[in-house]
């Protein structure tokens, strides 16, 4: 049985597992950060009761961002999962799809330059890949993994409905 005229339904149930299996790494993620932000909080506070009991002063510095960042583009996976639930939208998923892995990978760009010290002038030009590997930690590796998937099974698929709708059927006059 087919999903659509492409996809047989099980490698359409399979493409939406691991669709949902990266939406579920990216809530981990969060509630990750939310942890992480939590134990950093109730660690200062407890700090400072330990420094307050002392009679130390408590050093405190601006901090006028937050300290935590939560990855908020890896919500798009929930969108690619959204629009794989639906067959006939298989196009907006693979266009979702290839849009989270480039705006994914200039990020880490983004990411490598804006932590760099002292300015252009002072640091070493470095090429854009070798920026992205400096900058991916861990969780970005999994999710290259999730994308990577995703973006080539998407990718083979539309080659498949290319070649599909480009074979003409012999007619007989």
């Amino acid at each position: 049985m087919k999903a659509n005229k492409y996809i047989s339904k099980r490698e359409h149930k399979f493409l939406s597992a691991i669709a949902l299996a990266a939406f579920m790494f990216t809530l981990s993620i969060v509630s990750f950060q939310v942890i992480k932000v939590y134990n950093d909080t109730v660690f200062e506070n407890q700090k400072e009761i330990k420094n307050q009991a002392n009679g130390e002063k408590t050093l405190r510095f601006s901090n006028d961002g937050m300290n935590y960042s939560f990855p908020l583009l890896h919500f798009l996976t929930l969108f690619i999962f959204a629009a794989l639930l639906k067959t006939k939208r298989f196009l907006l998923s693979s266009f979702l799809t290839i849009f989270y892995a480039v705006v994914f990978i200039y990020g880490l760009s983004a990411r490598y330059n804006g932590a760099r010290l002292g300015g252009e002038e002072f640091s070493p030009q470095v090429d854009f890949f070798d920026q992205v590997y400096r900058a991916a930690g861990g969780l970005d590796y999994i999710a290259v993994f999730f994308i990577s998937v995703l973006l080539f099974w998407q990718i083979s698929i539309l080659l498949r409905m290319l070649v599909k709708t480009l074979q003409r059927k012999p007619e007989l006059p």
